[in-house]
């Protein structure tokens, strides 16, 4: 301490710092003329202090920018969410107009056939995990006046019959079931009865028992010939896709490309009103 004490340059710092404050003190005050001394001091200090509003300034608006990032960033974070949001609300409402539309098409279908046919609509719940045997579970069951061997169809055509039955549920054979024939005719010519079997693919039927001399061709549509009765006459199984010679030369044979989507099936309708014989005589052929 006496050391500084002792150090000329502190004394002047001093006097300078002290000096300054004199001056402003009597700068502060109002007047008409000032001195030359006044005129240099103000020199010094008023860029000095220009220079430290500046940099006041410069501090306040860098504070509103991170401020305003800050602000930005969580509109940004809150319109985010909000685009997920309406993303997840725009896909449960096309999910409800695509299932309201298939609504509409089993109802429109069960109103225009209510002289022909009494018919249950059904939701698919489950599906086999196998190719072999191609079975769904449907939403009714013997509450709702299903029973065994009932035929089950869909507007665009033939879908399978019901292999089993519980109290609110039942089983549905497809028409692709490897285990599956359906008798069948030729919806242009009515002729060339003949047996349409599954393949346990959901978009290929074959069509065996053609007598070589059909006129059969490709896009020809095939429906239930209703020969015995297990289905309706009439309804839609699919159009023919390809014709093949049998090696015997005497018969012909036959894709048939299904009418119904089984891939997409969600809803399908069962013919209450149609009591074919028993499953367990479920035949090779109509």
């Amino acid at each position: 301490m006496f050391k500084l004490l002792k150090s000329k340059w502190f004394w002047l710092i001093l006097v300078v710092v002290i000096g300054a404050f004199i001056t402003m003190n009597q700068t502060s005050l109002p007047r008409e003329d000032i001195t030359l001394l006044e005129k240099a001091v103000h020199g010094i200090y008023t860029p000095l202090q220009n220079g430290i509003n500046d940099i006041r300034g410069h501090w306040g608006y860098i504070g509103d920018l991170v401020s305003d990032k800050r602000t930005l960033q969580n509109r940004i974070n809150e319109l985010e969410k909000r685009n997920i949001q309406m993303a997840i609300d725009n896909q449960a409402l096309r999910e409800y107009e695509a299932q309201a539309k298939r609504l509409q098409e089993l109802l429109e279908f069960k109103e225009d056939n209510l002289d022909i046919y009494d018919l249950q609509a059904a939701a698919i719940i489950a599906r086999s995990p196998n190719n072999w045997n191609k079975t769904v579970l449907i939403n009714v069951g013997a509450n709702a006046g299903i029973q065994r061997g009932m035929p089950v169809i869909h507007p665009d055509g033939l879908v399978g019959r019901i292999s089993s039955v519980s109290q609110n549920s039942a089983q549905v054979s497809l028409i692709t079931d490897r285990e599956m024939a359906v008798g069948v005719i030729l919806q242009r010519s009515r002729e060339t009865n003949g047996i349409v079997e599954g393949t346990g693919s959901s978009d290929v039927l074959r069509m065996n028992n053609i007598p070589y001399y059909s006129s059969i061709e490709e896009n020809d549509r095939v429906i239930t010939s209703g020969l015995s009765a297990n289905y309706p006459k009439g309804i839609v199984v699919g159009t023919v896709s390809k014709v093949n010679r049998e090696p015997s030369g005497l018969l012909l044979s036959a894709e048939v490309k299904p009418a119904v989507d089984f891939d997409r099936l969600e809803e399908v309708l069962v013919i209450t009103n149609y009591h074919p014989p028993p499953v367990e005589d479920e035949e090779t052929g109509e």
